[in-house]
């Protein structure tokens, strides 16, 4: 009777756990699609995903290999492949989903949709950890909805799309299958991971450390396993960071090492810097904003993360890439900087109030409250949803009035043998083709040009970017076809 009456309970709670999940993924699912079609995504970063993915579409329908993974240099005008700027070559694969609908739109979905689905691997972690308590229902339950909650995981998934986003449901799918001892399942995870971006290698080499080094007697060894994982890892970074991404840029060195300039000029360099400048590296670690990002990080789960540190160093690699960069981006949850650290948060917090309850015997209620307490603080102070004090309602009640006509032009401009350059809000609408020019100088590669003044003299490359706008503006190769309000439409003589 009383298997019975938990399996009854454990019934219900699946049911409410995947009406919040199918919430989510229908909430996040529109929004980012209003947000694209009112003009406040941006060709960094959806313009140049989708572009990637379309021709990797484009590839496979044309029998075309040299597309796949293809885009036009975001700084230039060449053709390059995607590994020249990151290695998350997960994108190849993702158009397969271009055969339903070959649109930005289908990567928003698919975005939600994986991200959304991590509250079930919480979920299940969080049912294993705390199997022996008589609460472990709502406990998990409250872990699942506090993550659908979370507001860095809400704000990546509202940022365009970015396979790394995805990141954050393979790593637990990863550590619940591990849990499981179904580690083919937990490796396949491992393999997604590392198609994500290239420095997810050193993220999964720690959970192999981890597993072969840390493992309960509930989470049995498996050292064939731990040094699979932690070689294939490491191997994988090493190859995307001294090989891929070298050899497609052209023998030059990452972009992102700019970002670490103060350490290094390379990645061997940098390495070293954190040894010799060790000023610098407590500078940085102990600077304000590095408090700051903590906090909003760990806070949405009462801190409990802290607890359970063991788990949550499995992402001291990419805390490590976050807070010693001289890029303050990197430590904005608005990004999606922070999508590979979010799991560790959560299934270090599930160890952590495990440890709290086992430890001090206090009430279940007390944790359920605290937990539930954070989670809708930090909901309220840091989230987007529409009930938050810095809720993001532009796309709903502040379109951008040229919205309208920008998807009228794409209609007009949809053969993709047509090349097209444009500014960045509208990118997302002209990048269905092979070539693609973001407008720069390079615009008279372009046959139209598809341009918002005001995102001219609003950009950060104003300077640059201005003198290039009065340029076509006298430029007899263009003549202006189409103008309303803050749109313009040039087409090449």
């Amino acid at each position: 009777m009383k298997n019975t009456t938990q399996e009854t309970n454990r019934s219900k709670t699946k049911i409410v756990l995947w009406i919040f999940i199918m919430a989510y993924i229908a909430y996040f699912s529109f929004f980012t699609i209003l947000r694209m079609k009112t003009l406040y995504a941006n060709y960094l970063d959806l313009g140049i995903m989708h572009q990637t993915v379309f021709n990797t579409y484009r590839a496979l329908t044309n029998f075309d290999p040299t597309r796949i993974l293809e885009l036009t240099d975001p700084l230039g005008q060449n053709q390059i492949k995607r590994m020249a700027i990151h290695n998350d070559i997960l994108l190849a694969p993702l158009a397969l989903f271009y055969f339903i609908y070959a649109s930005p739109i289908t990567l928003l979905v698919v975005q939600a949709f994986v991200v959304g689905l991590g509250a079930w691997f919480v979920f299940k972690i969080a049912q294993i950890v705390f199997e022996k308590s008589p609460q472990h229902n709502l406990l998990s339950l409250l872990f699942s909805v506090g993550y659908l909650l979370y507001p860095a995981l809400e704000k990546a998934n509202m940022f365009d799309f970015h396979a790394a986003t995805l990141t954050t449901t393979f790593l637990l799918a990863m550590f619940y299958f591990w849990l499981k001892k179904s580690y083919g399942w937990s490796f396949f995870f491992v393999i997604l991971s590392l198609l994500t971006k290239e420095q997810v290698g050193l993220t999964t080499a720690f959970f192999g450390l981890y597993t072969l080094f840390f493992p309960t007697k509930r989470e049995n060894k498996n050292a064939n396993f731990s040094f699979l994982v932690a070689g294939v890892s490491l191997l994988w970074f090493i190859l995307s960071i001294f090989v891929i991404i070298p050899y497609f840029r052209g023998g030059n060195q990452h972009f992102a090492l700019n970002y670490y300039g103060d350490f290094g000029n390379t990645p061997a360099k940098v390495f070293l810097g954190l040894f010799l400048n060790p000023a610098l590296l407590l500078t940085r670690l102990f600077a304000l904003d590095t408090w700051k990002y903590l906090l909003t990080m760990l806070g949405p789960l009462g801190f409990l993360s802290i607890l359970s540190p063991l788990q949550i160093l499995i992402a001291a690699p990419e805390f490590g890439i976050n807070l010693l960069s001289n890029n303050p981006n990197l430590r904005n949850i608005f990004y999606h900087y922070s999508s590979v650290i979010t799991p560790f948060v959560f299934i270090s917090a599930i160890y952590g109030s495990r440890f709290v309850l086992n430890k001090f015997k206090i009430a279940k209620t007390v944790m359920l409250w605290w937990l539930l307490g954070f989670s809708l603080l930090f909901a309220y102070f840091q989230g987007p949803l529409p009930f938050a004090k810095n809720k993001e309602i532009h796309p709903f009640i502040y379109p951008i009035k040229e919205a309208s006509v920008t998807q009228d032009w794409a209609q007009k401009l949809k053969d993709e043998n047509l090349k097209i350059s444009s500014t960045g809000k509208l990118a997302p609408f002209f990048t269905s083709r092979r070539y693609f020019y973001a407008f720069s100088q390079y615009y008279p590669a372009a046959d139209y040009l598809v341009i918002m003044p005001s995102e001219v003299y609003n950009y950060p490359e104003k300077e640059s970017l201005v003198p290039v706008y009065d340029r076509l503006l006298h430029d007899k190769r263009f003549e202006l076809i189409f103008k309303q309000d803050d749109f313009e439409v040039y087409k090449k003589i």
